[in-house]
């Protein structure tokens, strides 16, 4: 029944559903109504931002010839009503709103209510820095929450291997926005808390700030204030902060800066070992040239201790041996003297007991000659 059917190509599709859009009176010069997010001014002056309420988002664009008129300056969370009509922008097939006139009506709800819980966590100090822990830079193991394929892991991954490859990964998969979100969060948060990890982040890889809405869930947050494992958040988002971020430990803009703050980059170790290895190397030298300082005195010492004992040991040999030469009995008889034995070679030093007829040695200090008593006279 197919066959007969036109084909059509996807601008021919594009244009008419344009072309609907555009001739529907009901869709011109409408009033609408919603909260401002992801406003950005372009160099041309050009206005583009998103409309939300609590269950839709529209894109809009307000052109400079408009967006110089308006009074005030739009920013993201403010709730403004919109003078627009409904186009569609054929190339991606999306309609949008074309913005003529713009007013204040207040403070969106979504961040009154935002404000309205982040004022009552902070006053039960649960952004206290001095609840905030220091992060282990050197882990054994790190876990990750976040979605299982999009970039954020990818990122966190990379960068971890990298700089710190002997961490261990754990990866506890989840949605990171929609409805169902902050309650796959807060299942892969308790399901961390079972694991011995030195550091947990939870995040994503940035978004629209009506994305990050899963991260302020009240439950998640509390559950988070109460980790028993240092939290790195890393929600991607350099302007809007989240209530996750507030809560944790440390903050990153980025899935990448998340993986940097989690560890220590080798390279950093690297040069600490070359350091440490050149600061011991330079002290071993320095030792061993100051125990050659210490042992060449000790030489020195020694040899001169040394030489003082063997001259004093010299100089009193030479004295003993000046007293055995006074007392050689041949240096005595060199002086004149002599020495008389008797008959059994025993020294005579008495006249006593001795006869005429006797004979007795004479020594002399050339020689000995015998002799005859033949006269014995005392003192």
């Amino acid at each position: 029944m197919y066959e007969t059917s036109p084909i059509f190509f996807v601008s021919d599709i594009n244009n008419y559903v344009k072309a609907i859009l555009t001739s529907d009176e009901k869709l011109k010069f409408v009033r609408v109504r919603g909260e401002i997010s992801n406003f950005k001014v372009y160099p041309s002056g050009h206005f583009y931002f998103s409309l939300k309420d609590n269950e839709s988002t529209i894109n809009a664009v307000m052109f400079s010839t408009y967006a110089k008129r308006i009074s005030f300056a739009p920013e993201n969370g403010q709730e403004v009503v919109v003078l627009a009509s409904v186009d569609a922008y054929v190339p991606r097939g999306s309609y949008n709103l074309n913005v003529f006139e713009m007013e204040e009506y207040g403070v969106g709800q979504q961040l009154l209510e935002f404000e309205k819980l982040k004022k009552k966590l902070a006053s039960e100090g649960l952004f206290d820095e001095s609840r905030k822990r220091p992060i282990n830079i050197y882990p054994k193991a790190i876990g990750v929450i976040t979605a299982p394929n999009g970039a954020a892991i990818r990122d966190i991954v990379t960068n971890i291997k990298r700089r710190y490859p002997i961490a261990d990964i754990y990866v506890f998969p989840s949605l990171v926005q929609g409805e169902q979100a902050p309650i796959e969060l807060l299942k892969a948060f308790k399901e961390s808390q079972k694991y011995d990890l030195d550091t947990l982040i939870i995040g994503r890889g940035g978004g629209a700030s009506e994305d990050l809405s899963a991260f302020n869930d009240e439950n998640l947050v509390r559950a988070v204030a109460n980790s028993k494992i240092p939290i790195i958040a890393a929600v991607g988002h350099e302007i809007d902060m989240t209530l996750i971020d507030y809560v944790a430990d440390k903050r990153a803009s980025t899935p990448t800066g998340a993986a940097e703050l989690a560890t220590v980059d080798k390279r950093e170790i690297e040069k600490e070992f070359d350091y440490a290895s050149l600061t011991m190397e330079q002290a071993i030298a320095s030792l061993i040239g100051n125990k050659k300082e210490e042992l060449e005195t000790v030489k020195k010492d020694l040899l001169e201790a040394l030489h003082n004992k063997v001259e004093d040991q010299r100089i009193e040999l030479e004295h003993l041996k000046t007293q055995l030469e006074l007392l050689n009995p041949k240096a005595v008889l060199s002086r004149g003297y002599s020495i008389s034995l008797d008959e059994n070679g025993k020294p005579l030093t008495s006249v006593k007991g001795l006869k005429k007829d006797k004979k007795i040695k004479t020594i002399l200090s050339d020689g000995e000659l015998t002799s005859t008593i033949t006269e014995i006279k005392g003192e």
